[in-house]
């Protein structure tokens, strides 16, 4: 399975595969209200599993938003959800399929 469904960032597996479908992860600068971001990301994460998905909401703050990416690339996880202040306020995110690098 790793051999057939991999490239050179990680896993690429299929999301009826995959342990999680979707990460949603906040993206924050040092003037964003923390608390407000990582509410919205929960609020996401809560709606998306309602849905019947696989979804974990990584609000580490510890690591930089480039770590997070390359990790869960590397874990094969289909979909990435990115929530930062400005998409907020214009009531959007960037969603991330892993696959073909596409960003919506």
């Amino acid at each position: 399975m790793i051999m057939m469904h991999s490239d050179n960032q990680g896993l690429v597996l299929p999301p009826k595969v995959a342990q999680t479908q979707v990460v949603v992860m906040p993206i924050i600068s040092s003037k964003d209200d923390k608390a407000v971001l990582f509410a919205k990301c929960e609020e996401i994460g809560a709606t998306l599993r309602a849905s019947g998905l696989r979804v974990i909401v990584d609000l580490n703050e510890h690591k930089n938003p480039g770590y997070k990416f390359s990790l869960w690339e590397l874990r094969g996880t289909p979909i990435r959800v990115e929530v930062g202040a400005k998409d907020m306020e214009k009531n959007e995110v960037k969603c991330v399929v892993r696959h073909n690098k596409e960003k919506y």
